[in-house]
């Protein structure tokens, strides 16, 4: 337990607040727990999560969640140390599959996104969390959005938590599909031999919480 307490002193990380905005990778799916809620204990953060399954970075009428867009403009003004989010997931498919908008029209509501969120809190570190390589969405659909929202990351000087580039993380590979992604729970807690969208309690420990964990400590410790 000193060792805890060690960690969280270095990383300035512990009584932190964090907000997590964005798709059902944040949310959680079908369970209330995501990577977020386990950075945030791990690191004694305080956690106010605001993600909806279904949400989109782009504006489509048939998303089931809605516009991240939304998320941000309903949370509190109240400024948190760190805001989290994610994005580009279910845009894919409504760009690749549902043909609601263009690479585009991702990019020009990112900017908006980005925007609000500096606005509404101009002190707070923004963290953009980039998904695993999804072997559930549309390859070049995948790249094309990632390439935009790294640019526009960069432009805002928004910092990448990038599970996408920093990790092994490929549900292309049937063998990580299966073990490390989930779509339903078995006795209460996520299973495995998901579709390759939802990182389960493996895929969120050994992927997801080194590389948002390690970022926000290098962010804290500036």
């Amino acid at each position: 337990m000193s060792n805890r307490r060690e960690i969280d002193v270095e990383n300035g990380l512990a009584g932190k607040s964090v907000y997590a905005f964005g798709d059902s990778i944040v949310h959680g799916h079908v369970y209330p727990r995501s990577f977020v809620d386990v950075v945030a204990e791990r690191e004694n953060m305080t956690l106010a999560k605001f993600a909806r399954n279904g949400a989109t970075i782009g504006v489509d009428p048939q998303a089931s969640g809605g516009q991240i867009l939304a998320q941000i403009e309903q949370a509190t003004d109240i400024a948190p140390d760190f805001v989290l989010f994610d994005g580009g997931t279910n845009d894919a498919q409504s760009i690749f599959r549902d043909r609601r908008y263009d690479v585009p029209a991702y990019a020009e509501e990112l900017e908006k996104t980005l925007h609000t969120m500096q606005r509404k809190w101009p002190a707070a570190r923004i963290v953009y969390v980039a998904a695993h390589k999804l072997g559930s969405r549309d390859w070049d659909t995948q790249t094309a959005l990632r390439e935009v929202t790294l640019r526009a990351c960069r432009k805002w000087d928004v910092a990448v938590a990038d599970v996408f580039g920093d990790t092994t993380f490929d549900t292309r590979d049937d063998a990580q599909r299966a073990k490390y992604t989930f779509d339903d729970l078995v006795n209460g807690v996520p299973g495995t031999e998901g579709t390759g969208t939802h990182p389960n309690l493996a895929g969120i420990t050994a992927f997801y919480v080194p590389v948002v964990s390690a970022r926000l400590a290098r962010m804290s410790a500036r």
